[in-house]
């Protein structure tokens, strides 16, 4: 057995938050609740990001290299969990830029699986992903990898053949979100009765809240336990975001950040789009659409609570809910058993260490 390591701090999970010690090693052992109203650094779950196409220049869709280096990239800035997130493309294109990925998720302990955002989407609302949507396909999941690894994928309800493929995605233990569709309430809340439905970045590449012809966003509103949204103060305004947090409780941050995230600003490829870079957001360059983000999850962390969000709300939608959706009950939590995943902060949010699995990250 490791030795055991201790920090003291103001410990905050997502409904509690006290001064106390952190007793751990690859795990955490125990937390023990001193008194002491003084403190110097803050500890909280590390994030988790369930929605992140690439960073420092690499892109998950460039292959195991890339998809290792975009991971360490983010896992820099707190994300101790992240879920690579490929983009709409041919079944030879995602195959090829997934080969070897349960090698990089037995070697990077913060890399969870794998989000496909597409290509079972709409064509009329593509957002910026590349013109290659298609009908959906049983032949092409079950071909593309080790299916386990696949843990969500984001569709559009409305598409032709859609509820057969659905059946197949629950039977398979593949978590369902709905996105970049133009589905009305009704076609949504057929599926929402049947199955637990996420939403991807919620607003963004949905059909709205019409209040007489009610859409995706509409129907996320109303019947969605869990949804995630891009905390970026540009794609979705601080007023909509607390709209949506009332709504829906299990309410999570994503990055959604490509592979511009931490580069200088300029133009660069994405998803097969000419984008530049500046003033904080991606956009495609010939009609300005926003193309995903450039925001980590530090970052996302720090808008939360200049939202007047309490910290305890901030760490419940950058870390506990996602866990929560997954049903996992090993991370989210500062909790003894509870890995080792962990954030060392000052007062003013900055990080001062990331640790992994009890290791710190930059020694």
């Amino acid at each position: 057995m490791s030795s055991l390591k201790k920090i003291e701090g103001k410990i905050v999970n997502y409904n509690s938050s006290f001064i106390g010690n952190l007793v751990f090693d690859n795990k955490i052992h125990n937390i023990e609740k001193i008194s002491n109203d003084k403190y110097d650094k803050i500890i909280i779950p590390g994030f988790i990001d369930l929605h992140c196409h690439g960073g420092n220049g690499f892109d998950v869709m460039e292959g195991k290299n890339s998809i290792e280096k975009m991971a360490n990239y983010h896992l820099t800035h707190g994300t101790t969990s992240i879920m690579p997130t490929t983009w709409t493309s041919t079944f030879e294109e995602t195959q090829k830029a997934l080969e070897g990925f349960d090698e990089i998720c037995k070697t990077n302990s913060n890399v969870m699986g794998i989000h496909l955002e597409g290509p079972f989407i709409n064509a009329n609302k593509l957002g910026a992903q590349p013109n290659l949507a298609q009908k959906p396909s049983i032949d092409f999941i079950k071909k593309l990898t080790k299916i386990d690894l696949i843990k969500l994928i984001t569709i559009a309800p409305e598409i032709e053949g859609m509820e057969e493929f659905i059946n197949f995605l629950t039977a398979s233990n593949i978590k369902i979100q709905f996105g970049h569709s133009l589905a009305d309430y009704q076609c949504c809340a057929k599926y929402m009765n049947k199955n637990e439905i996420g939403f991807t970045h919620l607003y963004n590449a949905m059909s709205g809240n019409n209040h007489r012809q009610p859409g995706v966003l509409s129907a996320a509103l109303e019947k969605a336990k869990f949804a995630e949204i891009i905390c970026d103060n540009i794609h979705v305004s601080e007023q909509s975001i607390k709209i949506a947090k009332k709504c829906i409780s299990g309410l999570y941050a994503i990055t959604d950040a490509i592979n511009a995230s931490g580069l200088k600003d300029g133009e660069y490829i994405f998803a097969k789009n000419d984008i530049i870079k500046e003033n904080n957001s991606v956009k495609i360059k010939k009609d300005n659409t926003l193309a995903g983000s450039i925001i980590t999850m530090d970052q996302t962390f720090k808008n939360l609570i200049q939202m007047n969000f309490s910290i305890e709300e901030a760490v419940q939608m950058t870390s506990y809910n996602a866990s929560r959706y997954l049903k996992l009950s090993n991370i989210g939590l500062l909790n003894s058993g509870y890995k080792s995943n962990f954030l060392v902060l000052d007062k003013e949010y900055n990080i001062l260490d990331v640790y992994l699995e009890g290791n710190k990250i930059n020694e």
